[in-house]
């Protein structure tokens, strides 16, 4: 059955109560996360992404995959965007024309900034579609047991109309403000993430490298204001520079880090630590490991000491 016929027979001959049809562009780690919330809740779910591949997980629960960023916004009413960023929502949805937008929603849950959102907005407008951002906050475990923190920027319509969709996510979604203002929020908290952990590989090295028993420095930490639950969360893959499976990748933090940046800097504010971070960044996706998990930057800020010339020539006479 094609694709554009799959919306009319869910909704009016299956009659499913509180069944919705879904569509989602962007099957990435976040993006899987959530299709996987829609269909555990009874939802379903019509997929697309540029790399076909990653839809067969999703495809084999159940999940209808479309051929197109265009026959997917066709399918339903209402379609997720969660892509890595604005160049990859443009090429998806504009390279090889302009998809029909009339009368469906679309809801931009990725992270761009707040001027490539406004303009995503109008260009949807353009086409007699609606459109609203609304960033998530949180991790795939949080994605997977609906308990993202889901910010929207729009109007009161656009929460209480898909109200259904975004509590899939959440416990109550925020409304921040218009179209750009959550945009801005979801960078600003992002930027916390790259300040908290860059801060913390620096103090653990610090600590290693004086000698000063790492479970002090927590006991420590753990008992003042300064505790963070991320340093907790990420100390085991410090420990271990064990950086796989990770639940948000160095090179997306290092793009949320340029978008807040480039913000922070036409807001005339002071950036100097934000650039040196997003240096770090850029310095740990330069030894590879863009793919690996955020806390990879431990190896930029703590690169493993070479061993002495004096423990070489021990080693060296056994």
């Amino acid at each position: 059955m094609a694709l554009r016929y799959i919306y009319r027979f869910n909704t009016l001959i299956l009659g499913r109560e509180g069944a919705m049809q879904v569509s989602l562009i962007g099957t990435g780690l976040m993006g899987t996360a959530m299709a996987e919330r829609l269909m555990t809740l009874g939802h379903d779910v019509v997929v697309y992404n540029r790399t076909e591949e990653k839809c067969t997980a999703l495809q084999q629960r159940g999940a209808l995959r479309a051929r197109s960023a265009a026959e997917a916004i066709e399918a339903s009413k209402c379609t997720i965007l969660t892509l890595a960023d604005a160049p990859a929502i443009q090429e998806a949805l504009f390279a090889t024309g302009r998809p029909n937008v009339q009368d469906r929603t679309i809801i931009q849950m990725g992270t761009i900034a707040p001027a490539e959102s406004i303009a995503l907005g109008q260009e949807i407008r353009t086409g007699i579609g609606d459109y609203f951002e609304s960033p998530v906050l949180g991790s795939l475990a949080e994605a997977k047991a609906g308990r993202l923190l889901v910010m929207v920027g729009g109007k009161v319509e656009h929460v209480e109309r898909w109200h259904e969709v975004l509590k899939c996510f959440c416990e109550e979604p925020l409304l921040v403000g218009p179209i750009g203002q959550a945009a801005a929020l979801k960078l600003a908290l992002n930027q916390l993430i790259a300040t908290h952990i860059t801060a913390f590989s620096l103090s653990l090295g610090l600590v290693q490298r004086s000698g000063v028993e790492v479970e002090t420095f927590m006991n420590v930490l753990r008992r003042s204001a300064l505790m963070v639950p991320m340093f907790e969360k990420k100390l085991p893959r410090l420990l271990t520079r064990d950086y796989a499976r990770p639940n948000f990748s160095t090179r997306h933090l290092l793009k949320d880090v340029e978008l807040c940046l480039n913000a922070a800097r036409d807001a005339n504010l002071a950036t100097p630590v934000l650039a040196g971070i997003c240096g770090i960044l850029e310095e740990t996706v330069g030894q590879g490991l863009q793919d690996a998990d955020y806390s990879s930057v431990f190896e930029a800020v703590v690169p493993k000491e070479p061993s002495s010339p004096l423990s070489s020539r021990e080693s060296e006479r056994g």
